[in-house]
């Protein structure tokens, strides 16, 4: 029976100048800032609003880059060296990335720690890396490089800060001409593992990967993307900011938090800039169509739009059916939809629907799915993932036998390409890297499941047991940690995290003998909630409570996730289970809720405020029945999206500025109805007092017997 591939001819693919001397970004950016020096590279918006939004031209950024890369050379900072990014995203970000490009340092991108966080989100890479400094935003320097003292963490530096501009200063002395085999960048497949994994992105991987994604996408130099990923992620950074650098091409940027506040004005930055390329994760879709009333949408208009590309998860057809649906009047078609599939360890992108050409739909049958058969049916409806990005290769393998799988078969996809990685810092895993197929090497395991049909790639599930919520990886191991950290009741070792079969996280755990005695379920549940939500912004949406030696394990006693994630537990020591989320609710006119405190005696405010709050916090979370007054946040099933809708929603009714974190700084409804009732009246009282003082001055002008007499 034939066998399933996608394979192109072997092509040249190392971009290079005249005379075959190669290309790197850097060369890109050079060459923008020459030919075009004040068209506009990028554009970032604040969280609130256009005004106030900063531009920076090519010529600029430029600029900026090699700024960084005279500020780190001048720090002893050179070729090799790895430096630790700690941004949030911005235009200082992108500076800081191209600055240590420059001058051959290698950028190691980290999402900025929350005020409060502890190190495992950053402090863990930084020193798998071996980062020989830390980079960060003046704002953020004092505060992260205590953090990173106490740590014993590399030194941090603001090399933008306000007042260090750039002086006249030899490129050539520090620069760097990248080869294609020099690294370029460190991308941490997870940030909170104490055995973090970077993937090593050469030069040469990433301008095949660029050259891949302009091919594949069909960009041209008329294109204009607005983005809101986050830049430490590989789409984020590679699909957003370093594309646009590489084709010279504009990117509108929002922050990641702005468009969980408010998704709809991602769509209004789409219709004011005229974007042609807009995306994400299928998660920012459901997150749009929610709040996707006719009186929200009125005034979009996707006309311009050429490309929605959807990916970084399992892409659903029910979500871009209705997103079609309801954006129809908009200019929104069929057509606009971009399946793509990609990873790190790929660089970034793998496979890309051809735009303007209908994503073709696989029905299937589903029992025979289950069973790792391709049959025809009704019951499950798969979009593609689109074709293989030339001279990418695409193979589908039996991961028992290890040869390819035959073409009515599920199986491991394997990549082979010049994009592909040849291993993790330091670590290598040749388990996955530069694995042998037919006889030829390079090939990368991805651990992903699916097949091809009519050269169209289609992802079914995943064979490792990475969890992918939100666009956003997990590893298991990580959230098995933090679950077994939260509790002593739970027995150490003894806890499984998956991705259940309708989606969602279930966690499964057995408990302690002596605990299994007098065992207080509802404390359990408590803890473990807040536990996943305090150390990765996540909602479990299943707890299992089991007794001791019920968890499935391998003879060698390891914990078999993926049959945990298909039993059924039906003398499970107690269970609990997440509502259903529902809709959110029209948008409250602005100042509402803030009128009714206002209207009320000083005593009854509070409690009006803590009502308001539960019932916010019941509709966010899905949950009536754990919500109260003291407890904590995500003890009681917030997760870091819902937590910026519930913010996004109070800022609208009190109308007052909240920043997004700050449920982490007052962790109980109590605590934040305070500070709330603090915020709201004592700016009142200010004001009050202002106005009191501006009529005392205007009696005292009408009527000068009244003001107080000059002493002569």
């Amino acid at each position: 029976m034939a066998s399933q591939s996608i394979r192109f001819k072997d092509a040249a693919w190392l971009p290079a100048h005249p005379g075959g001397v190669f290309q790197s970004l850097v060369d890109d950016l050079a060459s923008h800032a020459l030919q075009k020096p004040a068209e506009i590279a990028f554009r970032f918006l604040p969280d609130r609003g256009d005004a106030g939004a900063t531009v920076w031209t090519w010529a600029k950024l430029d600029a900026q880059a090699w700024a960084v890369g005279q500020y780190l050379a001048q720090q002893g900072i050179g070729r090799g060296a790895r430096v630790l990014l700690a941004y949030p995203t911005g235009l200082e970000f992108i500076a800081a990335f191209l600055g240590c490009l420059c001058i051959g340092a290698v950028p190691v991108p980290v999402s900025l720690p929350r005020p409060r966080e502890r190190l495992s989100r950053w402090g863990h890479v930084s020193r798998d890396a071996g980062v020989s400094m830390i980079l960060c935003s003046a704002d953020d320097l004092d505060r992260l490089s205590a953090q990173a003292a106490e740590a014993g963490l590399a030194a941090c530096h603001a090399p933008l800060a306000a007042g260090a501009g750039p002086i006249a200063f030899d490129r050539a002395a520090i620069g760097f001409q990248a080869g294609p085999e020099d690294l370029a960048f460190l991308q941490y497949t997870s940030g909170s593992t104490e055995a973090p994994r970077g993937v090593m992105i050469t030069h040469g991987m990433l301008q095949a990967n660029l050259a891949q994604i302009r091919a594949g996408f069909g960009f041209t130099a008329l294109d204009r993307i607005v983005g809101w990923l986050p830049h430490y992620h590989d789409m984020g950074l590679i699909g957003g900011i370093l594309t646009p650098v590489h084709l010279g091409i504009s990117n509108t940027m929002m922050t990641p938090t702005s468009f969980l506040r408010d998704p709809l004005r991602y769509l209004q930055m789409v219709t004011r800039y005229e974007a042609t390329v807009m995306g994400g994760p299928n998660f920012g879709y459901d997150h749009i169509l929610r709040r996707a009333t006719p009186e929200a949408i009125a005034g979009i208009d996707l006309s311009a739009l050429r490309v929605a590309f959807s990916g970084a998860e399992p892409i659903r057809a029910d979500t871009q059916q209705q997103f079609q649906q309801v954006f129809a009047g908009a200019g929104f078609t069929p057509c606009h939809w971009v399946g793509c599939y990609g990873l790190a360890e790929a660089t970034l992108c793998v496979s890309v629907t051809p735009p303007a050409k209908l994503a073709r739909h696989a029905r299937l049958d589903a029992a025979a799915l289950r069973q790792g058969r391709i049959a025809a049916g009704q019951d499950v409806t798969l979009p593609e993932s689109g074709v293989a990005t030339d001279p990418q290769e695409i193979a589908i393998v039996d991961s028992g036998t290890l040869q390819r799988a035959p073409a009515d078969r599920v199986g491991e996809i394997w990549l082979r390409g010049p994009n592909v990685a040849k291993g993790y810092w330091k670590t290598g895993a040749p388990e996955l890297f530069n694995q042998h197929l037919e006889g030829t090497g390079g090939w990368l395991r991805t651990g992903d499941l699916g097949f091809v049909q009519e050269g169209r790639l289609f992802v079914t599930g995943r064979l490792k047991e990475l969890i992918i919520l939100r666009g956003q990886n997990h590893y298991p191991q990580d959230l098995e940690r933090s679950v077994a950290d939260s509790d002593p009741a739970i027995a150490e070792g003894r806890v499984a995290a998956f991705e259940q079969v309708n989606g969602g996280l279930g966690i499964l755990c057995e408990l302690t003998r002596q605990a299994c005695r007098d065992v207080q379920p509802d404390s359990v549940f408590s803890n473990i909630r807040n536990g996943l939500g305090q150390s990765h912004g996540l909602a479990p949406d299943r707890i299992t409570l089991l007794r001791p030696a019920q968890l499935p394990v391998t003879p060698s006693g390891k914990i078999q996730r993926l049959a945990c994630k298909a039993a059924q537990w039906q003398d499970a020591v107690a269970e609990w289970q997440a509502n259903a989320v529902q809709n959110s609710a029209p948008a409250a006119p602005h100042g509402a809720f803030l009128t009714q405190l206002k209207s009320l005696p000083a005593p009854l405010r509070k409690g009006r405020l803590l009502s308001h709050l539960r019932k916010a916090l019941a509709q966010a979370t899905g949950n009536t029945d754990t919500v109260t007054d003291d407890g904590r946040f995500f003890e009681m099933g917030l997760d870091s999206v819902s937590a910026v809708s519930l913010i996004a929603a109070l800022e609208q009714e009190l109308a007052l500025d909240l920043d997004a974190t700050v449920i982490f700084e007052h962790s109980t409804p109590k605590a934040l109805a305070d500070h709330l009732l603090a915020r709201l009246f004592r700016q009142q009282d200010t004001e009050q007092s202002s106005k009191t003082e501006d009529m005392r001055a205007l009696r005292a002008l009408l009527d000068p017997a009244q003001s107080p007499r000059r002493q002569e």
